[in-house]
Order: structure tokens, then sequence, then C-alpha cells
């Protein structure tokens, strides 16, 4: 087994609660990190401290009620991760939401709910954990999206905010690289997560996952490994990129000649390279 570097390393996961931020907890206290998760409820963070717990024998978990968006939660929480004596070592930056609906549409609410989530939770996060890294180093992760780049259509506070949020990762990055804080970011694909599966169809959930090069959802560990490699030391020269962990679903897709190479071809040659027919079989 690959030695991470992580044990009795400080964490903090915002939005540690539910779906990725709970996996990345997961794969931090498997490698023997300490870990705090933030969110709004103190119910769901206890639940799920219950059950990792359940999961990793030993786990230290604290739980941290905290609103991203507002300063003081901020910089209470990364005090609690950090501890006794002052020192964080991993800030995973997780909490974030997009509001679906019309550019023509949206209101001054609408924009401020995503901006203030999005962006100023997360830029909160990155300053208070960078205090509190500032002395040793350490590692800072932000959760974007794919919508961050792909200009997703009726979502446009979500694509917006994260584009937002990528550009201030490659800010920090090199703002605090000074200090051996590393500062990078995460595109997750389409993952069934309790946010992103909230008023999805199973039809609409199908068309997603037939654009995945891969052809599966992903799932919240599938995140928490990436996070996991960025906090590792074998991310120590890694800072101020972007990492996709989609299953292709962000590669530029050209015009598909499968059509005219079956024509050319025949179905026979063309089933067995392209797997239809195993598939099918």
């Amino acid at each position: 087994m690959i030695d991470s570097g992580l044990a009795g390393c400080t964490a903090l996961v915002t939005g540690g609660g539910t779906g990725i931020g709970h996996a990345t907890a997961l794969r931090l206290l498997e490698q023997g990190a300490i870990v705090t998760i933030a969110g709004r409820r103190a119910e769901v963070l206890e639940d799920s401290a219950k059950r990792l717990r359940a999961k990793v024998a030993g786990a230290e978990v604290r739980v941290q009620p905290c609103d991203v968006t507002v300063e003081a939660d901020v910089e209470r929480a990364v005090q609690v991760a950090a501890g006794a004596d002052g020192g964080l070592d991993i800030a995973v930056a997780n909490a974030g939401t997009g509001v679906p609906g019309p550019i023509l549409s949206l209101t001054a609410e609408h924009w401020r709910y995503a901006c203030d989530l999005n962006i100023l939770g997360t830029a909160f996060t990155i300053k208070h954990a960078g205090l509190a890294m500032q002395t040793h180093g350490g590692s800072i992760v932000a959760i974007s999206s794919g919508a961050g780049f792909q200009m997703p259509k009726y979502m446009a506070t979500y694509g917006t905010t994260k584009a937002g949020l990528e550009m201030l990762v490659r800010c920090a990055a090199i703002e605090l690289a000074p200090f051996a804080i590393r500062v990078n970011t995460i595109r997750p694909g389409f993952i069934p997560t309790e946010g992103a599966l909230l008023g999805w169809t199973d039809d609409e959930q199908k068309v997603v996952v037939g654009h995945t090069p891969l052809e599966r959802r992903g799932f919240p560990e599938d995140i928490g490994d990436a996070v996991l490699y960025f906090c590792s030391k074998q991310a120590a020269w890694v800072t101020g990129q972007t990492l996709s962990v989609d299953g292709g679903l962000d590669l530029p897709r050209g015009e598909d000649f499968e059509a005219l190479c079956r024509r050319m071809y025949g179905d026979e040659l063309m089933d067995r390279v392209t797997g239809t027919g195993a598939r099918a079989g």
C-alpha cells in the first residue's frame, strides 16, 4: 500500500455530512488523518460522523456546525479542525450549490445565493485554512464542476460561480505557494449525490451517462480518491491545477463516423472493434 503521508494530519471538510464530503472524509480517515466535518445541519453531521466511525476503526472525527458564507463560522471550523496547536494540514472546500433557471428570470437573490456559497464560502475557507497552514504548509482542495467551463444551459448561476471558483484557486495557488500551501481543484462529473439527483428523472440521468465515455455515473468515492491524491505527499509538487474526474464527460466530441465506417467495413468488423457485439451479448 502506498504511504500517502497523511497519518496524524488534521483535515477540515466542508459540506462533510453527505455525498462527496462524506466520501472525502472517509478516504482521509482511512489514511489516518484526523478529520473535522463541517456543514449547516448538525444532525446530518452527527449521522455522517457515526457512519464514518463505523467504517473506520479508531477514526477520530470531529463535528462542527458551519455556514461557510459566514466568515466567523469558517474561522471557528478551522480552529476546531486544527486542534490545540492551531496547525491545519488539509482543507477541502466542498460546500456548494446551483440555482437552475433562465437568465432572463433569475433574481438578485438567486445570484447572491450562488455567489455567496460557491465563491465567498470557498474564499473564506481558503483564507482561514491558509492562515492556519502559513507556518508549516498544507493542501487545500476546492470542488468545482464541469459546469465551470461547459456553459450549462439554464444553470448560469452554477457555471458562472464555479468558473469564478477556479480562478480563485489559481490566484490562491500563486499567493500561497511561498508558504508551501498547495491549492488545487477537482471537477466532478455526474455523481449520484443527494443534491445532484434532486429533480432529475431516470431518463435525464441516462442521457448524461450516455454522454460519458466510460458509460457510468460517478460515485462520491471517485472524488474522494482524487482529493486524497492532491492531499498526499505524492502530489507534493502539484498546485494550481484542475483535475476532471468525470468519466471523460468533458472531452470535446467531434462528429461520429461510425455509420460511415459500418458502410465501408461492415457490421462484423465494427461490432468487434467497438465492443457492440459483446455488450449486446
